[in-house]
């Protein structure tokens, strides 16, 4: 009987059964639904199955169910978010499936600036994207800027300056002064905004009226700071930052100068008459602190200490990673007090070592989606360029060191602008000084030949 009534309605052409022949669809459908190898009749589904449905089993959600993840969509081309300075070739990142023949470098208006061809050797090609770099051939005026590549898309916007990183360094020391001031800063970030302002004070400071008086906010820190609540550690980098300010103090207040430098002895002799053992980072920091006391002092004690060091100084370049040897050993290296000539060369030879090493592609920049991952790693390595070319100039370093900063700043594969300037802001002062430094002298050239080392 089904069968011909279902025939019937089906077979008809008139539009009122159209809603007939859905409703014949869906019963079919549901008595013919298996259930354990065989058919329900209807009165087995009546006794059986539908006897335990209740109108809720057939209730929609009262909320709407998101358990889903929308794919991240990543533009085709890469830039550093923040910008770059006009002084330098203004570089991106093609990472796309296509590579367009030309580029449009827009205005913030989508107006047209310049057009471009790519022309660029493709670096990569991997999972079926290419991985190239375009370059703006030409000088760029200040102003907010993005790159179109056609079908692939636009990139972020970025700006453009001929003071960018000057910019960049005034707002981070800003910032960090009145960190210093409230007491929120640690102190190996102390030291590092004063380490910075002594490399680059006759530079960065004197042509600026506003600048921040650091030598008072570094002297307001040490007048607020507690050094009983300090670890093994941190004695240690106080000591260093107490004996660098006496040094760059003497000039303002002899007498406030010459009381940290005493201090700084007493705490050192202090914490060496309770030292029991050491870490390898209190080790490390031991060094900054014995190097910084012999600095200011010239006392043999410590140059006898320091050559007692030698061995482990310059077992492995590796160390360079740590802050404290790194900034020690510069230290050491261009004092006006006598120091060992065998050790200060090997000192060097490790560093140049370490700079060539990192230089030839062994253990650089790899690109990933995420520079957290190596975001800090790669921070040191740019401060080992940093020192490498503050005793021996070549471009390629500064080049390395713009490379980093770029990634960074969202020029990797997933745009991620890892912000080091808020994570590693004692890396970021000295990173930013020492590229306001080289922007200030010139030395961002956009004529000198561009170095693309990376590792895969």
């Amino acid at each position: 009987m089904f069968e011909r009534v279902f025939k019937k309605i089906y077979k008809s052409k008139s539009k009122l059964n159209i809603r007939a022949k859905l409703f014949c669809i869906v019963a079919a459908a549901v008595l013919l639904l298996p259930g354990c190898g065989s058919i329900e009749t209807s009165e087995n589904l009546i006794q059986g199955q539908w006897q335990h449905v209740t109108p809720e089993s057939f209730s929609m959600e009262n909320e709407a169910v998101l358990d889903y993840e929308i794919p991240k969509m990543n533009p085709g081309i890469l830039v550093d978010r923040n910008g770059y300075s006009s002084n330098e070739i203004v570089t991106a990142f093609i990472y796309s499936g296509k590579l367009p023949e030309e580029y449009i470098l827009l205005d913030t208006e989508g107006n047209e600036v310049l057009r471009c061809r790519a022309g660029e050797a493709i670096l990569k090609k991997d999972e079926g994207k290419f991985f190239a770099r375009l370059c703006i051939p030409e000088s760029v005026a200040d102003g907010e800027y993005s790159i179109s590549g056609g079908e692939i898309g636009n990139s972020f916007s970025f700006r453009v300056s001929d003071t960018f990183y000057r910019d960049k360094y005034w707002k981070l020391i800003e910032d960090e002064c009145e960190k210093i001031k409230l007491g929120d800063a640690d102190v190996w970030e102390v030291f590092s905004v004063l380490y910075s302002y002594e490399r680059y004070k006759e530079v960065l400071f004197a042509e600026k009226d506003d600048a921040p008086d650091v030598l008072d906010a570094v002297g307001e820190w040490i007048s607020l700071s507690d050094i009983d609540s300090f670890s093994a550690e941190e004695k240690y980098v106080y000591i260093a930052l107490l004996s660098r300010f006496g040094y760059n103090y003497k000039s303002v207040q002899e007498k406030l100068a010459t009381e940290c430098i005493q201090k700084a002895s007493a705490v050192y002799k202090e914490a060496q008459s309770t030292r029991m053992g050491e870490s390898d980072e209190e080790r490390n920091a031991r060094f900054l602190a014995i190097e910084e006391l012999y600095r200011t002092s010239g006392s043999s004690s410590y140059a006898k200490e320091i050559l007692n060091m030698g061995e482990y100084l310059t077992g492995d370049d590796d160390l360079y990673d740590s802050g404290y040897i790194l900034y020690g050993a510069m230290g050491y290296m261009t004092t006006r007090s006598y120091v060992d000539r065998n050790l200060c060369d090997k000192l060097m030879e490790n560093l140049l070592f370490r700079c060539r090493d990192l230089n030839d592609n062994k253990k650089l920049i790899s690109i990933s989606n995420d520079p957290g991952e190596d975001g800090e790693q790669m921070l040191k390595y740019a401060q080992q360029f940093a020192a490498m070319n503050y005793i021996l100039d070549g471009y390629e370093y500064n080049e390395q060191i713009l490379n980093i900063v770029h990634y960074l700043s969202g020029r990797n594969t997933g745009a991620v602008c890892y912000e080091f300037e808020k994570k590693n802001p004692a890396d970021a002062v000295a990173i930013y000084a020492w590229l306001a430094w080289l922007e200030n002298n010139g030395k961002l050239d956009p004529s000198a030949p561009v170095i693309w080392n990376y590792s895969w």
